[in-house]
């Protein structure tokens, strides 16, 4: 099969979501990025990417229409890139595209100045997992479950623990954010930077107790993602948690209705499983991450 590698353009993205829904439909061609299943969500994270998905994205063409697509998100703030792909169209396969997307995908994030790349692909994806393991990839931390909402499936929670305040995190509140993130999550990637600029666009939402805050997420309205569901030790196991994560949908659907939302737990870990079913969230996916150095 002749094919020809060339940059992402935006007249791709139909073909890229069409693509992204093929693989999401079979477990074997799960990957964890991206999971797009409409063009509105395909745009609305590529529109807030820094350099432009044009510059770090790829498509490969037979002439006709595109046949595999690939790249990696240079994240600002992060020093790693994170892997797109790579996907390949069934009557593509066994050509070796992913090979070369994934070769050309690397590239791409050296050149960008990424110290690592990392990726993830469905734990029932063993031709994902032996590409990456070949080029040099190595397994991350467990298998993650990854979970999704739609707002009208949402069930909240209406009695919350006792004493407990929801609010919007403001500017001040960054070094008990700060604390918590690391106390709830060690091996953490997000740097100071970028929770300080999450504060300051008012996408942190915090649970406070007689002044001081025992619990933070955050959720990214480009991708539509919850991060770091964390609450301090000695406020766990009271529904801390849940009311935080409840009142937090409630208040995001009222700046973006209809949207829905995801998120990534450990896959072993049921407490919060359960917490996450409770409020309506379906299970999606189950991935595990990888990463290269650079």
């Amino acid at each position: 099969m002749a094919v020809s590698l060339r940059s992402y353009r935006p007249k791709d993205a139909e073909r890229v979501v069409e693509l992204s829904r093929l693989t999401l439909a079979r477990p074997e061609f799960q990957v964890g990025n991206p999971i797009w299943t409409t063009l509105e969500e395909l745009e609305s994270e590529l529109a807030t990417w820094e350099p432009p998905a044009e510059e770090t994205l790829l498509v490969a063409s037979d002439g006709r229409r595109i046949v595999a697509f690939g790249g990696v998100e240079l994240p600002a703030g992060f020093p790693h890139a994170e892997l797109f792909g790579p996907l390949v169209a069934a009557e593509a396969r066994g050509h070796r595209l992913g090979t070369g997307l994934l070769g050309a995908s690397v590239e791409r994030a050296r050149a960008g100045g990424a110290k690592a790349v990392l990726a993830a692909v469905g734990t029932r994806n063993a031709a994902g997992r032996i590409l990456l393991e070949r080029h040099g990839f190595r397994t991350v931390g467990r298998p993650q479950a990854t979970f999704r909402l739609r707002p009208e499936d949402h069930r909240p929670l209406e009695d919350p623990p006792e004493d407990v305040e929801i609010r919007v995190a403001r500017g001040d509140d960054l070094p008990a954010a700060l604390a918590l993130y690391r106390e709830c999550f060690p091996q953490g990637r997000f740097p100071d930077a970028v929770w300080r600029e999450n504060v300051v666009t008012g996408s942190v939402y915090a649970a406070e107790v007689d002044g001081e805050l025992v619990a933070v997420l955050n959720i990214d309205p480009s991708d539509r993602w919850i991060y770091h569901v964390g609450v301090t030790q000695t406020e766990r196991n009271r529904g801390v948690g849940s009311y935080l994560l409840s009142r937090s949908l409630q208040g995001y659907w009222q700046e973006h209705p209809g949207q829905p939302l995801g998120l990534d737990v450990d896959a072993s870990n049921v407490p919060a499983i359960r917490l996450y079913r409770r409020q309506g969230f379906a299970p999606w996916l189950v991935l595990q991450t990888f990463e290269l150095e650079l």
